[in-house]
């Protein structure tokens, strides 16, 4: 009985004292005002929330071109533009996509809007006026010229993984091809470029 009475302020001091530790894990408020707009566990609460809560994935559509590794801004722009173009219809003198592209005019238009630069408006005069490049010079921004027949030139523009942008005759629509293309391989004339 004696070693219980001996305990017995021991357990009460204990009991005191870890209520007191758990009472001060709560930081204490010590405004001047009664009428602040958030108690302390409201601005503990709203810190944690802003902590948990997660940013949704941002949407990139598929037709947009990623940036290449080592590309200048200036052929990144010319790529962007070129693909905003995929599905404009075809118009023989058309130089926006309001009235409609021929595959010159495209060009016209996607080095303007890119680079402020003012190419000439034939395809014929572009191949002409345009930098000869070779194939291993060749980057996305380049220029694919054509023979399609004795008094007909076509041109399009290099995006990359042997695919250019072009806008094809007799009612079609502006869109990707392939170099590879039996069609356009045996037309090929040259590479070109104005940058």
């Amino acid at each position: 009985m004696k070693t219980f009475l001996y305990l017995l302020p021991l357990t009460i001091i204990l009991l005191f004292t870890s209520a007191c530790s758990q009472l001060s894990r709560h930081p204490v408020y010590h405004g001047s005002s009664s009428n602040n707009s958030k108690s302390v566990i409201e601005r503990q609460r709203s810190v944690s929330q802003r902590q948990t809560v997660s940013r949704p994935q941002v949407y990139q559509p598929e037709n947009r071109p990623q940036q290449i590794p080592g590309l200048s801004t200036t052929r990144y722009r010319m790529l962007q533009i070129a693909k905003s173009t995929i599905g404009v219809p075809y118009r023989w003198g058309g130089n926006n996509p309001r009235e409609g592209f021929d595959c010159s005019g495209l060009m016209k238009y996607v080095h303007k809007q890119a680079t402020g630069i003012i190419i000439p408006r034939t395809a014929a005069q572009q191949r002409d006026n345009s930098k000869t490049i070779s194939y291993n010079q060749l980057q996305p921004g380049d220029m694919l010229f054509f023979k399609t027949g004795k008094r007909s030139n076509h041109v399009g523009i290099y995006v990359g993984n042997r695919q250019f942008v072009h806008a094809p005759s007799g009612g079609k629509r502006v869109k990707i091809t392939s170099m590879d293309s039996a069609y356009w391989h045996k037309r090929f004339v040259k590479f070109g470029s104005y940058l």
